[in-house]
């Protein structure tokens, strides 16, 4: 009773301070409270306080049903951040980076750099409860999960995919459902696109603490020493030299670098290469190779990725079955100025020879004063089918003329899957 009491205590106190913090026109914003989801059965808020040079940031979600398995308030992260010149200084909970290879976790300790964004095609959403180790999927990871069995990383971490869904061109909107049984549609690109940095070092993360455990679940679970760095430079001749590495005490150390140069309007091309070693002595090696290329007209993006069987990064090492071959592709076109047509396509094998492909197509064209979008997905698999979307957005109030718009780099994908993986409501 008094945990309950004081879970109400805390979300009342939560909204009076969203009603306290709306800052006057003429001075800045101090402090910020948002709640995502405010109900008795699951709540999830978040509060910062800022000033000009450091920010405060923690979030919590909140549950009065004794039948969820968790406790009533449990803490998703809490951070102080520092600015220091042109980097900043980030103590507590955080994320990973990544930059041409490399899996981003969820992490207790101190990180310090220019650069803290995630990758545009990492799922990184704060909510999402995940059993285990805190990784953080890509959309290609998580797409072809949904093809295999629980023993893949997100059937292990209790999160599934369902499929996705019209995106509105911000990518593939994934509905995905985490340990909690909650779900969560979640848009991003399967294909992040190709970083290119200034002359100079200027561009790096350095990242040092304990990975996080049963995100969501607990509120304060890490487990062992983890590090990370990537380091990306701007060498003469226009190349971009990145160099990635991470660490996690007795289980894995993998290292690697990657070249990118841009030439001229034919496109911008990419190389990676990384090595691992895991607590077994087992070493094992992956290559990355990629094209970019995007004008007025269209736009073309290629990844491919090859490895060995032994090789293992952080968010492989449980894998019993590792990729072998990995090729993501998509096409965009603008057919007219108000209409476009794009293509993506994904294929996948494993060292045990099971083979995924995918196929999608979208077409986007203006009517009126609103966009008509049709969607298709299918599968070259037995057991997916295929779906098709059609939808209408048209904006009321104040009417903005339609701009052109060069098409996404990767559309979205809708696939029929199995009964025993349809665990999302539609």
């Amino acid at each position: 009773m008094t945990s309950t009491i004081r879970t109400i205590s805390i979300l009342f106190s939560a909204l009076a301070l969203v009603a306290c913090a709306a800052p006057q026109v003429s001075e800045p914003e101090t402090v910020a409270v948002r709640a995502t989801s405010l109900n008795p059965s699951y709540s999830s808020v978040n509060a910062q306080i800022l000033s000009d040079a450091a920010k405060i940031d923690s979030s919590f979600t909140a549950t009065l049903d004794p039948e969820v398995g968790v406790d009533t308030v449990t803490r998703l992260q809490s951070s102080y951040t520092q600015e220091v010149g042109d980097e900043s200084l980030r103590v507590g909970d955080a994320v990973s980076s990544v930059g041409m290879w490399g899996t981003s976790v969820r992490y207790g300790g101190m990180q310090f750099g220019t650069s803290s964004e995630t990758r545009a095609d990492v799922i990184a959403s704060n909510r999402m409860a995940t059993a285990g180790m805190a990784v953080l999927p890509t959309v290609a990871d998580a797409l072809f999960a949904s093809a295999s069995d629980a023993g893949s990383n997100l059937g292990q971490q209790n999160l599934s995919v369902d499929r996705s869904l019209p995106s509105g061109g911000q990518g593939w909107n994934l509905a995905v459902q985490d340990a909690l049984g909650h779900s969560q549609s979640i848009a991003a690109p399967m294909i992040a696109r190709t970083r290119l940095v200034e002359e100079g070092c200027s561009d790096f993360s350095v990242g040092i603490g304990k990975v996080r455990e049963d995100y969501a679940l607990t509120s304060n679970s890490y487990g062992p020493m983890f590090a990370n760095t990537t380091v990306a430079c701007g060498a003469p001749l226009g190349f971009t030299v990145e160099g990635h590495g991470e660490y996690l005490a007795d289980e894995v150390t993998a290292l690697g670098f990657g070249v990118a140069r841009q030439f001229g309007s034919l496109g911008t091309a990419s190389v990676a290469f990384a090595q691992s070693n895991d607590v077994s002595g087992a070493s094992g090696w992956m290559s990355k190779v990629g094209f970019d290329h995007s004008n007025s007209m269209f736009n073309l993006m290629v990844r491919s990725r090859f490895q060995s069987r032994e090789f293992r990064d952080i968010g492989s090492m449980a894998l019993t079955d590792p990729i072998m071959q990995r090729d993501l592709a998509s096409v965009g076109v603008n057919v007219t100025e108000r209409a476009s047509l794009s293509v993506a396509y994904a294929t996948q094998t494993t060292w045990a020879r099971e083979r995924t492909n995918l196929i999608a197509l979208k077409q986007s064209m203006g009517v009126g004063r609103g966009t008509m979008s049709m969607s298709a997905g299918h599968s070259l698999e037995d057991n997916f089918g295929s779906s098709v979307f059609i939808s209408y957005k048209r904006p009321f109030g104040g009417i903005k003329p339609w701009s052109r718009r060069v098409a996404d780099e990767i559309e979205e994908l809708d696939l029929q899957l199995p009964q025993s993986m349809q665990s999302v409501d539609n």
